[in-house]
């Protein structure tokens, strides 16, 4: 019988051999990569026209024939004050036939994860806001236990609405990272990054929605040479607003991964489709997939993974 045997050396990598032959090293940071949402910060304000949520805090003017010559009116609400401040709770199950990135030999699995996250926005200037946040991420494996793992985060940073570039979000962050295993009752990781990149929402009309983004996230300074490195990446999404609280929404994302201590680079694509019904404003109830196809210049990293679940978030602002 096949079975998995995971070790972790002193330099803090998992290395992962296959009893029935195959022996290679994996990046724990990248485990359940097919459902993490892509960290992209956002302005919290729903009245600012680069939010990411106006096309739900927002309505179009109803149709009429003048449509064709003044094109859709949307109607922007009066805010009564700032909501500077976002708590977060999600928890999720997936099951994906890939659940330590093999390039083969895997084995399927069921996977919970649990995040919870609190933030600060404050604005600085008129179009100047800080971004603050902290979260604690935490994924347990049903078979395959000994792949669990805590993940720490805390980020922070500067957002500008650029109106010159039709009021895109240009962000930048510092990056805390810590990884810790309980299985192996150390740490795995500590890593400080910087992130930085560029963010639009574009809003067709009443029920389309396209966000595009491009950022770079560089290690300044992380503690496991074999995973110091940085990422490129290429995000569009397209949102479809079926009815007011039912929201379907497809997504393409492009990573390149540069490994500076180790000869080894990646470009892994990843593909989704997500529903969301939002029963309240607050609560968001969904489904989702997703199929990611990982090319490396080293054979052992090359893999095709697909997760099928879905989850429950609560999200409150103040």
């Amino acid at each position: 019988m096949r079975r998995l045997s995971f070790l972790l050396p002193a330099a803090g990598i998992l290395a992962v051999t296959l009893v029935t032959g195959l022996s290679q090293r994996v990046d724990p940071t990248r485990l359940g990569e097919g459902v993490r949402p892509l960290a992209v910060p956002s302005l919290l304000d729903p009245q600012n026209p680069g939010a990411l949520g106006l096309e739900d805090d927002n309505a179009f003017a109803p149709a009429s024939p003048g449509d064709d010559d003044i094109g859709q009116q949307l109607i922007l609400k009066d805010s009564a004050r700032e909501r500077w401040l976002s708590a977060q709770l999600d928890t999720f199950a997936y099951w994906t036939d890939n659940p330590a990135n093999l390039s083969q030999g895997g084995e399927d699995d069921v996977f919970w994860g649990t995040q919870i996250s609190l933030g600060v926005q404050p604005r600085l200037r008129n179009r100047l806001y800080a971004d603050a946040a902290i979260s604690q991420q935490i994924y347990r494996y049903d078979e395959f236990d000994v792949l669990d793992y805590e993940f720490f985060e805390a980020s922070l940073g500067l957002i500008y609405l650029e109106p010159r570039l039709w009021n895109a979000i240009l962000f930048a962050q510092g990056r805390y990272g810590h990884m810790t295993n309980d299985d192996f009752g150390q740490d795995v990781l500590n890593s400080f990054s910087l992130r930085a990149g560029i963010q639009k929402t574009v809003l067709f009309d009443r029920r389309n929605s396209l966000q595009l983004s491009l950022m770079g996230d560089w290690d300044l300074d992380t503690d496991v040479d074999q995973l110091d490195r940085s990422e490129y990446i290429a995000d569009v999404s397209y949102r479809y607003k079926i009815m007011r609280d039912l929201i379907f929404s497809a997504s393409c994302r492009f990573t390149w991964f540069d490994y500076q201590k180790v000869d080894r680079s990646d470009a892994l694509n990843l593909m989704g489709a997500n529903l969301t019904w939002s029963p309240r404003k607050w609560l968001d109830v969904y489904v989702a997939c997703t199929f990611s196809i990982n090319e490396s210049n080293v054979n052992v990293f090359d893999y095709e993974a697909a997760n099928v679940g879905g989850g429950a978030g609560v999200r409150i602002r103040f």
